[in-house]
């Protein structure tokens, strides 16, 4: 057990100083006015060829919304079920602790949303139809959304339902297969410079390696 507690701390390490780094980079590699209004891009030569290779394809873009709203929708069911706990066991002490630190997951993952709204790093590579100016682009919200709602999810389901097997199996696969979604139809929207993607995917690994090494360290 003490191994596996000092497990997830190494990998959390590892997984935070590698965001922080890749962030560093994208607000200095290569920075360019490529964007909308002559917005200015980190690493603008891959970015720009992404953009130009995949163009702009709304119909993936409001597929990607769909992966979100399962992602949403998943994450109010642990909600519903810590208050059900809280309700039935009439202490907070005595929710599931997967439940409990889950809810300190969304509301970084919340902070973090409103944040990179409010301080931009990059803007969208293009001025979507229903706005009318450029929007902020890094991270890829819907990835950091989508992937740490999932992927803390299917750690969370490991801790409470880890008896029903085949529920169990079926959820996880379920959550693999929208999280891949959820990538792969932001990827091909062509609403995000391709490092905005890869940023929300890191910031989600970075939020799930935290949701592990804490759970392990209570548990």
């Amino acid at each position: 057990m003490e191994k596996k507690k000092n497990n997830s701390l190494i990998v959390m390490v590892i997984v935070l100083i590698l965001t922080a780094v890749y962030t560093v980079l994208v607000c200095t590699v290569n920075k360019a006015p490529i964007g909308p209004n002559g917005t200015v891009v980190g690493f603008s030569d891959l970015n720009a060829a992404f953009r130009d290779m995949i163009g702009l394809n709304l119909t993936w873009d409001l597929l990607s919304d769909v992966t979100m709203g399962i992602a949403i929708l998943a994450a109010l069911s642990f909600v519903a079920v810590g208050l059900i706990q809280l309700v039935k066991r009439k202490s907070l002490a005595k929710v599931d602790k997967a439940i409990l630190i889950l809810a300190g997951v969304y509301v970084v993952v919340v902070v973090l949303y409103v944040f990179f709204d409010k301080v931009p790093i990059n803007y969208r590579p293009f001025i979507l139809p229903e706005e009318t100016e450029p929007e902020a682009s890094f991270p890829s919200t819907h990835v950091l959304v989508v992937a740490t709602v999932l992927c803390t999810a299917i750690v969370a389901w490991d801790r409470i339902i880890k008896e029903k097997k085949v529920l169990l199996t079926v959820l996880k696969i379920a959550a693999a297969l929208v999280v891949i979604a959820g990538i792969v139809f932001r990827i091909i929207s062509g609403v995000h410079w391709i490092t905005d993607i890869v940023a929300g995917a890191l910031f989600s690994a970075s939020l799930t390696s935290v949701y592990v090494a804490i759970l392990d360290k209570v548990e």
